[in-house]
């Protein structure tokens, strides 16, 4: 590039401080001096490195840093120019959130979103030599409740006030989950949470692109490019080319003229690519990607490029009435086929989301989604009271054949949607879509989490009342996809399901009536829904994330801390009782650990089981969550140390794309095969009854075929035998694929875990090294149930398996993959715990 015409981005993150505005009538014996600062950041982690704050993690700290919130923060910082450009931007990736921008102590602009970037024009009011930026922060929680009063005095609604559903964070566009969540804390906070830059353009720069695929009968694509090129002032007829390559694909290289004039320039390029791969969901084969370069140029001087990628595939929301015309499917169709979703929902991976935008925070995403990835998930629900994830969460997922379905962030409330509220809206979905679109994992946008459903049923003082946010999702958010993202489906709400927006019978469907009633996980099969997008069961984190937020004080199952981790929105002994009508009570902080994450692990194996058994009429789980964003006993399968639980390796079991699964039925046990493949299986089944001590009281064996994506019942044994001895005894089911693939197998139990009568087991571990760690062996010489490999120390290692049985007279091989470690240190650090 010729570097006097290049468009250039200085990056702005460092040299930050920060400080406290002062009340006018405050003492100035406490005033907090200026403070390094860093960017991306928040005020909370730069008060804690400052030792103003502790850890709000750590214990019950949460409780004691809540005037932070009720505080303005100033933020400060100087960067030198030695020749300023004529044509610049000042750049925010990120502000959260009512922030007032001043540049050499004029007024810039003011900022009201979170989840949005901000460019402001700077070039005449940068100087060369030294230039001073200043971000001031109001308290989100002050002008939340101030916009509420004023709302309140408009007449536009006649609801009750409430902190949580119609209260501050309705009226601040602001990251929902930060006010306090049933499994976060409630740091609402402030920051720079984004990077920050001086972008140069002296003649033009690429500012957005999108691209459309038409398939054709051949196998070939077409290819329909759209990039959006800016002049800059003065540069109205200079001639300028786009193009589009594919330069590791060998796809002719396109090019077309930019028409002249300033303004946003939409130039179109279109592009055939013979032989086009498709880009397929995990599972389902490898996500082929086109890595894509998008040129603007004049005179053969480059002046901006865009490295990306882009996948070819087609992706399709199915909800069609049923023959009998009594309910209505929900299904995702993917390149033409129906796709049964196996997902799990996404929140925030930290407290303070900033704490995501840098290098620890990208390996932690890459970590996290990986696990995802190698537990069969083919879809994460980005949850509507978070954010717009990152760039790179998203082309993780493109890589991992991960679908998206991404919600608007609004959840769990009532929203003012009208006025600037409405525009407000708008503005922010159109650069929201414009960001992600051109993802292939994108395969929904969903208006909000719950919001319906919650106007449903949420007393309001003014019968039928119109549901305050419906103009969002109803016009404004679809109008928006429509225009800018159009080959993605849209659905207003989740969940979403016709006059009763919970229904069983139509739509997607949260199943919270177990964990907020029913109690027993049992109880999801009893639920018949066509789509499962929320449903949970709550556990301990891990030894590991109790670490990090424990003082050795606080270390037993009871302690006031640890009741503290607890947002399940239970009271802790009814959240105990749900584990201890399985398994026992826990009486140590390992045995909290060890009997919830079980507990766990066999009520989301119970619902989804249940909902693929029923493949046809039901078309996807989604459970509540995958990962945490602190250390709390939560709905998460991965904790905040990202350490996976006991339901992290059930989700591998109950996700795997050929699915053995058991039902009791009085007397009998019914065994089903699922198939989520794309080619039929045929194979054996057998299904025994067997004792402890490797007795067998009865077998049946079948041959079995399940079609391409089908599932069916199989085999049956009758369990009559085992009456009088259901707490010595198990029904095992195995399925060996006659093409000599791996068997697959599933156990059920006659009595529950804490009634079993079982005697030492023998057990017997070996360990030795293998080509990329360590393998350990064990051989039993009973039936052992849920066995627990861990390591003690700083460093849990990664396992291949987990929290799994093993029968009589069996042995069995987990790969451990532990940097650094030696065999001795293997051996001397594993502890190995059973039922």
């Amino acid at each position: 590039m010729n570097p006097s015409e290049e468009t250039t981005v200085l990056p702005l993150n460092t040299g930050w401080r920060f400080t406290e505005v002062r009340p006018p009538d405050s003492s100035p014996n406490t005033a907090l001096p200026w403070m390094p600062a860093t960017v991306p950041g928040h005020v909370h982690d730069d008060l804690a490195r400052a030792g103003v704050i502790p850890d709000p993690f750590s214990r019950m700290q949460e409780r004691g840093v809540g005037w932070v919130d009720e505080t303005d923060w100033v933020y400060e910082n100087t960067f030198t120019l030695e020749t300023p450009p004529a044509n610049a931007y000042l750049r925010f990736e990120g502000l959260d959130t009512i922030a007032e921008i001043e540049l050499n102590g004029e007024p810039l602009a003011n900022t009201d979103n979170m989840f949005v970037e901000h460019e402001f024009p700077v070039g005449g009011r940068l100087k060369a030599g030294e230039n001073t930026l200043k971000v001031t922060f109001r308290s989100a929680l002050r002008i939340g409740r101030e916009r509420r009063a004023a709302y309140a005095k408009t007449g536009e609604d006649r609801l009750e006030d409430h902190r949580a559903v119609w209260g501050p964070r309705s009226f601040v566009r602001k990251a929902q989950y930060m006010y306090g969540w049933d499994w976060g804390p409630e740091l609402v906070s402030c920051g720079i949470w984004k990077g920050v830059s001086l972008v140069s353009v002296p003649v033009a720069r690429i500012t957005d692109w999108k691209y459309d695929t038409v398939f054709n009968e051949d196998g070939s694509a077409t290819v329909a490019f759209e990039v959006s090129v800016e002049r800059a002032p003065g540069q109205e007829e200079t001639p300028l080319t786009a193009a589009v390559s594919f330069p590791m694909h060998g796809i002719p290289r396109v090019l077309a003229d930019v028409p002249a004039g300033l303004g946003r320039l939409a130039v179109p390029v279109k592009c055939y690519v013979s032989d086009a791969k498709r880009w397929v969901p995990n599972g389902s084969g490898n996500p082929e990607r086109y890595r894509t370069l998008l040129e603007l140029s004049t005179s053969g001087v480059a002046l901006d490029v865009r490295h990306t990628s882009i996948g070819l595939r087609t992706v399709e929301l199915v909800r069609e009435p049923d023959a009998d015309g009594k309910g209505e499917c929900f299904k995702f169709r993917v390149n033409g086929k129906d796709v049964f979703i196996k997902g799990a929902n996404w929140i925030p991976a930290h407290s303070l989301p900033s704490r995501l935008d840098s290098y620890d925070g990208f390996q932690h995403l890459e970590r996290v989604l990986t696990q995802a990835r190698d537990g069969g998930i083919n879809m994460v629900r980005v949850w509507g009271g978070g954010v717009y994830e990152s760039v790179y969460f998203y082309r993780l997922c493109d890589s991992f054949g991960i679908l998206v379905w991404q919600d608007f962030p609004y959840a769990c409330a009532h929203y003012p949607d009208t006025g600037e509220y409405a525009e407000e809206a708008r503005a922010e979905a159109m650069k929201a879509v414009r960001r992600l679109r051109n993802h292939p994992s994108l395969a929904l946008w969903c208006g909000n989490n719950e919001n319906q459903w919650l106007a449903a049923h949420w007393p309001k003082s003014t019968p039928n009342a119109r549901v305050l946010g419906s103009h969002l999702y109803d016009e404004v958010l679809p109008e928006v996809v429509k225009q800018e993202d159009a080959s993605t489906p849209y659905c207003p709400s989740s969940p979403f399901g016709g006059d009763e927006p919970n229904s069983q019978d139509a739509g997607d469907r949260h199943d919270w009536d177990v964990w907020h009633g029913g109690g027993d996980y049992t109880k999801y099969l009893e639920d018949n829904s066509r789509f499962v997008s929320e449903f949970g069961f709550a556990s301990s984190c891990g030894l590991k994330a109790w670490d990090s937020c424990l003082a050795p004080e606080d270390k037993h199952p009871y302690s006031d801390a640890v009741k503290w981790h607890n947002k399940t929105g239970k009271k802790y002994e009814e959240y105990i009782g749900y584990t201890a009508a399985h398994f026992p009570e826990p009486r140590t902080l390992e045995d909290l650990v060890y009997y919830t994450q079980l507990n766990q692990a066999e009520a989301l194996k119970c619902g989804v089981e249940h909902w693929r058994r029923h493949k046809g009429r039901c078309w996807g789980t989604i459970f509540w969550q995958l990962e945490d964003c602190w250390p709390v006993q939560s709905w998460a399968v991965i904790d905040s140390a990202g350490e996976p639980k006991a339901a992290y390796y059930g989700m591998k079991r109950f996700y795997a794309p050929v699915l053995i699964s058991l039902v009791r039925d009085g007397d009998v046990v019914r065994a089903h095969l699922t198939n989520d493949t794309n080619e039929p299986i045929r194979g054996k089944v057998t299904v025994r009854v067997e004792s402890f001590i490797g007795e067998r009281l009865e077998k049946e064996d079948a041959i079995a075929y399940i079609p391409a994506n089908g599932t069916a019942e199989v085999d049956a044994v009758n369990i009559v035998c085992a009456e009088g001895r259901e707490r010595e005894v198990y029904v095992y089911a195995r399925f060996r694929p006659e093409d000599g693939g791996p068997q697959i197998e599933n156990y059920m139990f006659l009595a529950e875990p804490k009634e079993l009568q079982m005697a030492d087991p023998g057990l017997s571990v070996d360990v030795s090294v293998t080509g990329g760690g360590f393998v350990v062996t064990l051989g039993a010489k009973r039936f052992t149930p849920y066995i627990w490999l861990r390591l003690t120390g700083d460093e849990p290692g990664e396992w291949s398996d987990n929290h799994f049985h093993m029968r009589a007279g069996k042995e069995t091989t987990v790969t451990l993959n532990a940097p650094g470690l030696s065999v001795e240190d293997v051996r001397s650090r594993l502890v190995v715990r059973h039922l």
